[in-house]
């Protein structure tokens, strides 16, 4: 028969001397207990409970730093953009104070070196460059404006659509063309809009041409000052007679499907002394017509 272990105690003076089994149960507890004793001993738990406190924080410091990341993207996107916007606005202020003859200002160095290399310029040096054009830019608007004659009035620079209301389904330049496969120049802008939508003149001027031709169907030709002209051809329908004078932003058509064309659109183009020219290099935003106005 197997021996159970017990403890075996012996009371002092000769008292009887007394045996005490031991249980399974009982040994393993105090097994375990001596082991958790040795462990909180020898092993830092503290330590251990600091570590995944600082991993934690540490991955919190990930999630913010990727964040901030993502918002410096982003400014640094914007003033980029606007940094474009800024520099294509100058361009486009010179070009029309050179047409009318208006002096030029004297450009400083800061201007020379963004027109020289704008994706170099840091940010603190854009935001002082695009305060100082907007000082510039608003002294020549006003100077535009002066007795009355506003410059912007007769050079085309405003959209024969509106851009929210359409999209430019092809441009200027050399491309594929739709009937034929084949590369071939396209001269004018196509605004791609539903039918009905208002077509308006991009600049004051006078009408030279009413008329419904078999391969630009309904078309209008605006003959503008200094020289530039427009056309508006596949135009759904015609408001505007021949010989009529007109101002920027008078309706004078709508968007149809007259012509040989594949879609409902305006076809605009622009032209300077019998020279055609992309008429996307000429808009000016939206906002910065109506403040001129």
């Amino acid at each position: 028969m197997k021996k159970k272990p017990s403890i075996l105690l012996v009371p002092p003076k000769g008292s009887r001397v007394k045996i005490l089994p031991i249980r399974t149960w009982m040994a393993a507890i105090l097994i375990i207990i001596v082991v958790i004793g040795f462990a909180g001993f020898f092993i830092p738990f503290e330590s251990l409970a600091l570590s995944a406190q600082e991993q934690n924080q540490h991955k919190n410091l990930i999630e913010q730093n990727k964040r901030l990341h993502q918002n410096i993207g982003a400014t640094l996107r914007l003033l980029a953009n606007l940094k474009e916007n800024t520099v294509r606005l100058e361009a486009k202020k010179e070009q029309s104070m050179e047409i009318f003859g208006l002096p030029q200002e004297k450009h400083t160095s800061l201007v020379k070196k963004s027109k020289a290399n704008s994706a170099s310029m840091e940010s603190g040096a854009l935001l002082n460059y695009i305060s100082e054009r907007e000082e510039h830019i608003s002294a020549f608007a006003y100077l535009a404006s002066e007795g009355g004659k506003n410059l912007f009035e007769s050079i085309p620079v405003n959209y024969p659509v509106s851009p929210s209301a359409s999209i430019i389904s092809r441009r200027f330049g050399t491309g594929r063309d739709p009937f034929t496969g084949k590369q071939k120049m396209h001269y004018g802008v196509d605004f791609a809009a539903e039918i009905g939508t208002p077509v308006m003149a991009s600049a004051a001027g006078t009408v030279t041409l009413v008329e419904e031709d078999p391969i630009w169907g309904k078309r209008i030709k605006i003959s503008h000052a200094q020289g530039y002209s427009t056309n508006y051809s596949h135009l759904g329908t015609t408001r505007i007679a021949q010989g009529r004078s007109v101002k920027r932003g008078d309706v004078i058509g709508t968007i149809g499907l007259s012509g040989l064309t594949t879609g409902p659109h305006v076809h605009y183009e622009l032209w300077y002394k019998d020279r055609p020219l992309n008429p996307e290099e000429y808009f000016f935003p939206v906002q910065e017509l109506a403040a001129n106005r």
